[in-house]
């Protein structure tokens, strides 16, 4: 059954806000659980783009809806029960499980050190008792650490930095109150040497790990099917097809959902019928068709297809699926293109920034303007940086690339300048910032995730969040129009309109070419400048 979905908005400060409802029947143990009572919240950084909001809002519903269903299942001795030695086993699964998500790109050996110190220092170490602080030598072990206060007090903690909900999904299983305590218990006696392997890896040490043969069998399971679960395939496909971040984050909701639907039956046991049956159900007042079709579909037919293609199963029930969606009206005459105020509206403002310091300025000043002579996606303006702008005798180019961050064709793409940016002095800005980012800090190291099935987000795809946010504000806020997308539909336009070729056109903006045929012979640079000279400057009235 598919979850039902709460509304995501924005407060006053420019987040995203969402809250859900905790049901009366289990909000004494909610809140002694997780601190809150009446109402679980999502709170969101303004900058956070709309598609991406909706996914963390699917997954942290997703979240809270899991802690319910196993309260409800808890109280009413409905979950699956475990005795002490399997709830070690079932702790020895999520060790294997925990490890894997990172082992294999373990990232910063810091970041696990930290991660350590956090959980002894200030997960566990603040419940001490009293008798330890007056004689620490005399219980050098720390022992009182499995006292059953002291448990109790640090299982929220424990389990929501050892992922334990998002385990027990992935794993089909509910647990009851007493199985769930000492369940998180045995994890909580071994998040430590995990993190502390996964420390050794980042630096490199991938020596033999003695610690999964200390765990016994699990033998008093819940029925599941024996083949591959929907979450490893999806996780498999990641660690074959290496899809850009963004599709990651989108999809990752897909196959938490779906785990937890067909946990019972796996990826292989799942029939067209119920494929069809699931995706129908999730269409909602929430979730619209298109959102469905574009996203959970795609996603499911997409790795369901890899998954064949290499016999990972034996079919694709998502193959002949399909989700009807109405037409939307269109009311505007320029459809996805800026009109010519909008355009002059944006491009104006941007002028305001005469000597742009910040990476927040220069991104404001010039972004808009070199989309606009461009047709680019503007995530591949925003992570541009000072080395990819070159001067080849006279001309000015620059070099979009993979090198620099994510391009959806993964291919390099040299684009000539402008003249009209060389005129305003965008090859001065390029000089004084030297080789590096030009539209955002670089000189910082960002904290990257280190699990590839929960990507970060890049400072370039933030600038452009940024950007558009700057955009809505001026005043260009037409829901039917993207903020920054929006450039290239109307380079296409424009392009069109003074005679460009098509193949010029598709091989300036990094369009595939609509046939095999006019894949052979892709322009030269010299002769995208000699188009884009004809490309008429932007007036401002």
């Amino acid at each position: 059954m598919a979850l039902r979905m709460v509304s995501l908005t924005r407060a006053v400060d420019g987040r995203w806000f969402a809250r859900k409802a905790i049901p009366e029947d289990v909000r004494g143990e909610y809140a002694r659980l997780y601190g809150l009572k009446r109402e679980a919240h999502l709170k969101l950084a303004a900058d956070t783009p709309k598609s991406e909001a909706k996914v963390r809002l699917g997954e942290w519903e997703a979240e809270v809806e899991t802690r319910i269903a196993a309260l409800r299942a808890q109280r009413n001795g409905e979950g699956q029960p475990l005795t002490r030695l399997n709830a070690i086993a079932l702790a020895g699964r999520w060790y294997n499980w925990f490890v894997k998500q990172h082992e294999d790109d373990p990232g910063p050996a810091k970041h696990w050190r930290e991660l350590g110190d956090l959980f002894v220092w200030d997960v566990i170490r603040p419940h001490a008792p009293d008798s330890y602080e007056a004689d620490p030598k005399a219980d050098p072990r720390w022992d009182w650490a499995k006292e059953p206060e002291v448990r109790e007090a640090v299982r929220p903690q424990v389990a929501e930095c050892a992922r334990v909900a998002t385990f027990l999904a992935s794993e089909g299983m509910a647990l009851n109150a007493s199985a769930y305590a000492l369940f998180v218990d045995a994890v909580s006696d071994n998040l430590l040497p995990a993190i502390s392997l996964l420390e050794r890896r980042a630096n490199g040490d991938y020596s033999h790990d003695d610690t999964p043969d200390s765990f016994p069998p699990f033998t008093n399971g819940p029925v599941r099917s024996s083949g591959v679960s929907c979450w490893e395939l999806f996780e498999a496909f990641v660690t074959a097809k290496k899809p850009a971040p963004k599709t990651v984050t989108r999809w990752r909701s897909v196959f938490l959902e779906m785990q937890r639907q067909f946990a019972d039956v796996g990826a292989d046991g799942i029939t067209e019928d119920a494929a069809r049956k699931w995706v129908h159900g999730l269409v909602t007042a929430e979730r619209g068709a298109s959102t469905v079709r574009e996203i959970w579909l795609s996603a499911s037919r997409r790795v369901f297809g890899w998954a064949r293609e290499h016999k990972r199963i034996r079919q694709n029930p998502f193959k002949e699926v399909k989700v009807d969606v109405p037409r939307k009206m269109q009311t505007r005459e320029d459809g996805r293109s800026f009109t010519a105020a909008e355009a002059s509206t944006i491009l104006k403002a941007s002028l305001a920034y005469e000597k742009p310091t910040s990476p927040t300025e220069r991104t404001r000043r010039w972004v808009p303007w070199l989309c606009a002579y461009s047709g680019a996606r503007p995530g591949e303006i925003t992570q541009l940086r000072g080395s990819d702008i070159e001067d080849r005798n006279g001309l000015y180019v620059m070099k979009l690339t993979p090198d620099a961050g994510t391009m959806k064709t993964r291919k390099i793409r040299v684009v000539p300048l402008h003249e009209h940016l060389v005129a305003q002095g965008f090859i001065e800005t390029v000089e004084r910032v030297g080789k590096g980012a030009l539209f955002y800090n670089d000189r910082t190291q960002q904290q990257m995730s280190t699990d590839p099935l929960k990507p970060s987000r890049s400072r370039a795809d933030t600038a452009r969040a940024h950007l558009g946010t700057w955009v809505r504000a001026l005043g260009v806020d037409d829901p039917e129009l993207s903020p920054n997308h929006a450039w290239r539909h109307t380079f296409k336009r424009i392009a069109d309109e003074i005679g460009m070729p098509e193949k010029m056109n598709d091989a300036i903006t990094g369009h595939t070419q609509a046939t095999e045929g006019r894949k052979y012979g892709a322009p030269r640079v010299v002769a995208m400048a000699e188009a884009l000279n004809k490309f008429p400057r932007y007036t401002l009235d």
